[in-house]
């Protein structure tokens, strides 16, 4: 392992294990790839379904121990708020303690335990800049996410099912669990499949099929469009400089065309330079935005900002490349960069 990846990992990281009991000490080579992907389903959806999205993380393979097959994916934190923004929910609260068997109060103490903080001071001392990312807070966030991930992969169906998996966008990592183990059905040296690095395998093969089946989706739970993705200008008409906030209420601009949009900023580094106050901000602002839509019967629907390029022609960020967008968005179109020629959205409520 490098210098640079293990620095990185000391900073902030948990390790989600896939503990395969097989002979011989090897795995086939589609089974690796597939349980890895599904593991990576399952966090984007935790990401998505629980936090909007906000979470800022990598996933990196580890090499794998000797002995019986181990895959080890780290997760690296290094902008955890949100997870305690979601933590500090009643909704929050019950999934969380649903998922990992452990209430918010013991995440707090966790908390607590690593940076002095007691547990009824956790969530102001974590919305503070000063400790938003701070080491333990990461460490901590990529626990809990990590948890999660092994809750959704280990629990019985019956479990999730109480807890509310089904509902919405959470039912897309049902769905990837059921990759995972109609992978390991497909591989019959699998024999048992565990989550910890001990020799500890709870599901046996006899549970795969079970765990395999995809729950139904509901009429107004299809599969979501894909995305569309644009360079275009924006004149912010209402901004919303609570970032916790916006998912209520949206930031209103108009584009190109000189329509009335309405989004959300998911551009992590642009909240940073908002909380150091280094943005010039004028009575009508010009963003230069790399965003998303989904086309729903001919109108562009959750207009997401997933890049500020430029705010008030100071330049912030490049656009992100292509294997980016596909992390964050999955199946999407990318449009041709747009300055004078009419919007994306022109015609599109």
């Amino acid at each position: 392992m490098s210098q640079v990846l293990a620095g990185r990992l000391d900073d902030g990281s948990d390790v989600l294990y896939l503990h395969f009991d097989v002979q011989n000490h090897h795995l086939k080579l589609e089974t690796f790839i597939e349980t890895a992907d599904s593991a990576r389903k399952i966090v984007a959806t935790i990401n998505e379904g629980f936090f909007h999205n906000s979470l800022h993380y990598e996933l990196v393979v580890l090499p794998p121990d000797e002995g019986s097959f181990l895959t080890r994916l780290a997760i690296i934190f290094s902008a955890p708020a949100a997870v305690f923004t979601f933590v500090n929910t009643d909704v929050g609260a019950a999934f969380i303690d649903g998922l990992t068997g452990k209430p918010p109060v013991e995440w707090a103490k966790q908390m607590g335990q690593t940076t002095g903080e007691t547990a009824g001071k956790l969530y102001e001392a974590l919305t503070r800049e000063e400790k938003q990312e701070s080491k333990a807070a990461c460490q901590v966030s990529a626990n809990m996410v990590v948890a999660m991930t092994r809750g959704v992969l280990e629990k019985e169906t019956l479990e999730l099912r109480k807890i509310g998996m089904e509902a919405g966008t959470l039912t897309d990592a049902l769905h990837a669990r059921a990759d995972f183990y109609t992978a390991c059905i497909n591989d019959k040296a699998v024999n048992r499949v565990g989550f910890q690095p001990l020799d500890d395998f709870p599901i046996p093969r006899s549970s795969f099929a079970e765990r395999a089946q995809r729950p139904p989706r509901k009429a107004d739970e299809e599969e979501p469009p894909d995305w569309t993705v644009s360079i275009e200008n924006i004149y912010v008409t209402s901004p919303n400089w609570d970032v916790a906030d916006q998912r209520l209420r949206h930031w209103k601009g108009k584009d190109q065309a000189r329509r009335d949009c309405y989004f959300v900023i998911d551009d992590l580094e642009f909240w940073s330079l908002v909380k150091k106050k280094n943005l010039r901000v004028d009575v009508l602002d010009n963003l230069q935005v790399q965003w998303a839509c989904q086309i729903v019967d001919g109108r562009a629907k959750n207009r997401r900002v997933i890049r500020v390029l430029e705010y008030n022609g100071n330049k912030l960020a490049e656009p992100l490349p292509a294997e980016a967008l596909d992390a964050i968005l999955g199946r999407h179109a990318t449009a041709k960069a747009l300055r004078e020629e009419p919007s994306l959205f022109d015609g599109l409520e």
